[in-house]
Order: structure tokens, then sequence, then C-alpha cells
């Protein structure tokens, strides 16, 4: 299975990048190293300048040497040499996902925003290379095992390593930074592009400065009233059911595959236990190796819920629980598992992760959460319950969770199956703003701006923050990708 699903992502995400020549760049740049910034392993590159800024790391007292922070940033100047005033910052997702991480992927999405503006990536403290708060589960508390108990014991070991104090790496301490590079860029105006939870620091940043954001995309919204992580499970299975739905109405998909619904429901019966179930053996896909595993309900979930984050991977979703459900073996499943919680691992600084989490939702969690009937029940809430309450205690503003509800030009997007911020989301915030619009592209899962169409139309907005004006025609050839009916992939 893993060459079906290293098609898939090769297709999708390593597509080759070109190296930009960095062109004549502002004075404000000459004090920056030239670098390479990679994803992926070195697949894909791109040329960048890249510097620090130093900042306290508690906000409430002078920056001194016991009281800083290095910040990682990098700027990919503007094509064309001749860039306007008004950059763009990238907001990464998590949280805890590096943002200079994932500059090559967003420069080559943002290629006609690139052309007149510059890109600028900030690290968000906490994660990429400034200062990390990195914490490497081992097997028995890993993403595939997460034993709440075993998972907070090594977690909350790893707080006691870090040379941090995680009460201040937090969304608002983010969007202070982030405004201390603006100003020490020396730009008046900015514009945001901000994914998934990079969404939230985008809404923070814009209450806290609305008077120095030019424009705003936010794409896989996160409302300012969510607690983050308590609707996964319900989110996850509305995607699959309309996924499978899908299936059933596709003449080749629905003959392939008859009544996946039931099939589905059965899936989840037979895996009901959390952390236990049976052993299984299989070949790891990055290693080669035979990897003997428990085959759990959290497996399961893990490998569905992060195939489904793709729409060329989520057409990959039928087969594989067919085939599980009929057979009785989940091999397939369990090594998809296998290759997106090693990507987790890679991506997320879990200590920022639980600094966030700990601070902001946590401390709202519903206590009757509708997860808990769902194929991911109510996991991140069993582990938050582990690790926050010998968290230290962070200090949130009392209005960090009001809307914003400015006249900022906003463009929303949403993928129609997107199994962690569903189109409603977007709705939601476009309802409480005054001046946004909110586009959803059909057949498509969590963050679209990196499609062509929807890249395209950004830029449009971007040029001109007009909500009313967009052309948005090329949306209606955006659709499901096909359904793989078998190994070999889509039916011709």
């Amino acid at each position: 299975m893993r060459n079906l699903f290293s098609h898939i992502a090769e297709r999708v995400l390593w597509l080759p990048l070109m190296l930009f020549a960095l062109p004549g760049h502002a004075e404000r740049y000459d004090d920056l190293a030239l670098c390479e910034l990679s994803a992926f392993n070195g697949r894909i590159t791109t040329e960048a300048r890249c510097g620090t800024l130093m900042v306290p790391e508690n906000p409430a007292l002078e920056l001194t040497p016991d009281n800083a922070v290095e910040l990682a940033y990098a700027v990919v100047p503007a094509r064309s040499g001749q860039a306007q005033p008004d950059p763009v910052f990238f907001l990464a997702g998590g949280p805890g996902q590096s943002a200079q991480d994932m500059a090559p992927v967003m420069t080559r999405a943002l290629r006609d925003i690139h052309r007149q503006r510059d890109l600028i990536f900030l690290d968000q403290r906490g994660t990429g290379e400034s200062n990390r708060l990195d914490c490497v589960l081992d097997e028995q508390a890993s993403w595939l095992n997460p034993s709440p108990g075993q998972a907070a014991d090594e977690i909350l070991a790893c707080l006691a390593e870090w040379s941090a104090d995680v009460r201040h790496y937090t969304t608002s301490e983010a969007a202070r930074d982030l405004d201390r590079l603006r100003s020490h860029l020396g730009f008046d105006e900015i514009n945001l592009i901000g994914g998934s939870y990079g969404t939230r620091l985008g809404q923070v940043y814009l209450k806290m400065h609305p008077e120095r954001v030019r424009s705003v995309v936010l794409d896989g919204v996160v409302p300012m009233r969510l607690a983050l992580g308590a609707e996964h499970g319900p989110s996850l299975d509305r995607a699959l059911e309309t996924l499978i739905a899908s299936c059933q109405a596709d003449a080749a998909c629905g003959e392939a595959f008859p009544n996946l619904d039931e099939a589905f429901i059965k899936l989840k019966q037979a895996y009901p236990n959390w952390v236990d179930g049976p052993t299984i053996t299989i070949t790891h896909p990055r290693l080669g190796e035979a990897l003997e595993m428990t085959f759990s309900r959290t497996v399961l979930a893990t490998a569905l819920r992060f195939l489904a984050y793709d729409p060329a991977s989520q057409m990959m979703l039928p087969y594989l629980i067919h085939e599980a459900a009929t057979t009785h073996r989940p091999e397939r499943i369990a090594a998809q598992a296998v290759i997106v919680s090693e990507q987790m691992s890679d991506v997320i600084a879990l200590g920022l992760n639980f600094a966030v989490g700990c601070a902001e939702d946590w401390p709202r969690w519903p206590e009757a959460t509708s997860a808990r009937q769902t194929l991911l029940g109510d996991s991140v809430g069993e582990l938050y319950a582990e690790v926050c309450p010998d968290w230290p205690k962070a200090s949130v503003p009392q209005d960090f969770n009001d809307p914003y509800t400015g006249d900022t030009p906003m463009l929303l997007l949403s993928g129609a199956l997107d199994p962690v911020t569903p189109p409603s989301y977007g709705s939601e915030v476009d309802a409480l703003s005054a001046n946004s619009t909110h586009l959803v592209a059909p057949g498509r899962g969590h963050i679209v701006i990196t499609m062509p169409c929807l890249a395209q139309i950004a830029a449009q907005f971007i040029e001109d923050p007009q909500v009313d004006e967009l052309n948005t025609d090329c949306m209606t050839a955006l659709g499901n990708e096909p359904f793989f009916t078998d190994l070999l992939g889509p039916t011709p």
C-alpha cells in the first residue's frame, strides 16, 4: 500500500519547485543571510533570506539574556524585484507547525501573490527554530498508542527538560511576536494568510492590531469561540459519511464497494477499544522491516482521520474501509497510520501544542461532548485531562474568545469535505465579520489555497481586497477526485 500512498503524495505534495533567484531586495533585508529552506526531506526547496529577532519571553519584563526567545524567520522577496509595500505573513497550523518548514510549499502555491509581494515566514515561539518545544514520545506512548496516562507522563517529562516558561507560549504572545517582526522590518501594513490553527492566530492579531492589516485570507477557519479539538470527532464522522455517500452515488465506486455505509459501521464496531486490540504484523512503510503492533481504535481513527485531510488520499478510503471490514485484515490501514503518525511527530512541536491547548482550550472544554460516540471519541479531551492539571497556568485575555467583527477585508476558504474545520466554521466567522466573503471548494479537504484555482482567487483578493468583486469561475470545475477501486488507482 505504500506505493499507492507515495504515488498520491508525490502527485499532490512533492511537486518540483523552482529555485527562485533572489532579485534586488529592499535595504531592510541587507542583514539577512542567504539560505535554502526545504520540505519533505529535501524534495522541494526554495531560496530565502533568513534572520532572527530577540524578544522577551515574558512580555511584562525587560528583554534580558535570562528573559529572551530567539525567533527565527525567513523572507522570500518578491520575484519582480519591485515589491509592493505590504508583504504577506504566512501563519502556520498545528498548533506546533513551523512556518519556515512550510515555506517551499507555500512559495509554490502563492506564486501569483509572490510575484509582487514578499512572503514572510516567522516560526512561532515554541516551533521550528524558535526554541522548539519538542517531545518525542516512546513507542508505548506514541501517536498510535496514546494511553492518556502513559502519554501524559512522557509529555510532562519533556516539560521538565525545556528551557522555557511555557506560560508565555500562547497565541496572544505569538501575535505580539508577529507585530514585533512587522515593526522590526519596517512595514506599516501587512497581509495575513493563515491555515487551520493559523486562522486563530490571524484573528487574534487582527483584534490586537486592526490598523496594521490590509487584508486577511483564512483557510480552514477556526472560530474564536471554539475549544479546538472538542468537535474533531463529529466533524470527522460527518466528512467520512459524506465521502461514503459520494462513493455509493458513484457507479464504479458503488459497484466495487457495495453497502459501504454498513461496512464502516461494522469496522468501528470491530475495534471498540481505544488502546487494546488484536496483534498484527505489517511491513514498516518506510523501513521495509516487519513491525508487530496492536491494531486498536486509535490506529483506525488515526489513519482515517489524516487520510481524510487531502482530496487525493480521501479517495483511497472506500477501498481501505471495505477491505478491512470484509476481510478482517486491517494491515493496509495500519500501514497508513504508521506513515501519518511519523509525519505528525516530525511536523508538530508537541510542547507548543499543549502550551496553547492547556491555556486556551481545556479550560472551556464541554463536559458533555458529542465526540464520545464517534470514531475519534473524545481522545483529545482525555489526554488534556491527564496533562493540563499539571501544566503551568497561563494567563489568557478575558476577551480572547470574542470574535472579530471589524471591517478589514477577509477572504474565508473551506473544503466541503474538511474533516477538522468544516465549512460551517467559515460561515460562522463570515456572519460575524463586517467585510468578508466565504468560498467553499467542492470535493476538497483541509486547506485549499494550495490548489491553483483558490490560489488565483487569493491573489486577486490580495491585489484588490474587494470581497464582492472576485472572479470565482474556476471553482465550477472543482469536485471530488476519482475513487480508487483497486490498488492500481482510479477507474479510467
